[in-house]
Parts: structure tokens; C-alpha cells; sequence
């Protein structure tokens, strides 16, 4: 019976790489040019600038939205970007919900 071993990074990437190869150690991350070389910084933590653009009862829950985004590092600026507009295209295509929930609260 085979003894089962707690999973780890190393294993998956020997599995990936195969047993006759080496794996480096450690692993840089600098040795992978991807997609987002030419994007500064400033792109993925600067997206409260995006907040001004909805209305102003959504605006408590879009800081959330990119408080979460900006803390994101998986996602590339563009994905980002796309779902803040995916929420902006929402709000503005359900304004009447939105001053619907405003009359409600103005009427308690």
C-alpha cells in the first residue's frame, strides 16, 4: 500500500516538469515576461478615480468594488477595468431600481 504525502509545490511542478528535469530554486517570478511589463503601478492601485462616474447611491458599495480590485494582484488592468464598467453599465441601465430604493428610504 502506498503511503499517501501531503501535497506540495514542489510535487505538482515536478509532475509539470517531468523527473529527469531540475527545478531551480528559488523560483523568479522575474523570469516570466508577461502581459502587463509596460503597465505602470500607479494603473493597478489608483481606481478610486472610476467611483465618480456612478451614481451616488452606489458609491459606498463601488469602493468596496475597488478597494477589493486595487488588492488584487492576480487580476491584469484591463480585467479590472472591465468589471468596473461591467457594474457601471449595470447601475446606469437600472437607474429607476436605484431611485426606486431611494423613494422607499425617503418614505421610512
Amino acid at each position: 500500500v502506498p503511503i499517501q504525502c501531503q501535497y506540495t509545490k514542489e510535487l505538482e511542478l515536478r509532475r509539470y516538469m517531468g523527473d529527469d528535469r531540475q527545478i531551480k530554486f528559488p523560483i523568479d517570478n522575474e523570469s516570466i515576461v508577461w502581459e502587463e511589463s509596460h503597465v505602470p503601478f500607479t494603473e493597478h492601485i489608483f481606481l478610486h478615480k472610476y467611483i465618480s462616474l456612478f451614481p451616488p447611491e452606489t458609491h459606498r458599495f463601488m469602493e468596496t468594488i475597488v478597494s477589493a480590485l486595487q488588492n488584487n494582484p492576480d487580476l491584469t488592468v484591463q480585467k479590472k477595468k472591465h468589471i468596473i464598467w461591467s457594474y457601471l453599465n449595470y447601475f446606469n441601465f437600472n437607474k429607476e431600481l436605484l431611485q426606486e430604493d431611494e423613494e422607499e428610504v425617503l418614505e421610512v
